[in-house]
């Protein structure tokens, strides 16, 4: 490969790298879009950010599991029975799960779903994330999702780069 050729793709990394920016709290870390601000949150246990045209957003919201006899596994189950029957409870809307997911990792466990109303053009992506005592649930809103792969395609990197601190271990 000529130093042409390696600089062009060094160049390609380096603007996709400025691309996000780093949220952290004293739990969790994510890295949004450098256009995407915190804004006005619909419930005070949430944190919400939003792009700068408005059509997608991310709630994220954290809880601390002291004395809970739950293990990791019960605890995101019923968070997620709970988004489950949020989706059916929406009037006016007709949610399609698309994807469902679920993994253990050394930093913890994540469940997730995927749901589109494709009459309304709209998808929310709720993500789980639990290491014990922490758990952060978040859910990523493509208000004008015309085209879902490209949002899966652009949210994939957000959701993945989602993590409750290690010090939290």
């Amino acid at each position: 490969m000529s130093v042409e050729a390696m600089q062009g793709s060094l160049a390609v990394s380096e603007r996709i790298m400025t691309g996000y920016d780093t949220i952290s709290t004293e739990t969790w870390k994510v890295r949004l879009p450098i256009d995407w601000t915190e804004r006005e949150s619909s419930t005070e246990e949430s944190v919400y950010f939003e792009s700068a045209d408005t059509t997608k957003g991310a709630y994220f919201s954290t809880w601390r599991f002291d004395d809970d006899p739950r293990s990791a596994r019960e605890i995101l189950e019923s968070f997620r029975r709970v988004e489950l029957r949020s989706f059916d409870e929406m009037e006016g809307r007709t949610w399609q799960r698309v994807d469902e997911w679920s993994a253990d990792t050394p930093t913890g466990m994540t469940l997730g779903v995927d749901c589109l109303d494709r009459e309304h053009s709209y998808r929310i992506v709720c993500h789980l994330i639990i290491r014990l005592p922490w758990l952060v649930r978040s859910s990523f809103h493509d208000y004008d999702c015309a085209d879902y792969d490209m949002s899966k395609g652009f949210f994939r990197p957000i959701i993945q780069s989602l993590e409750i601190h290690h010090e939290y271990t």
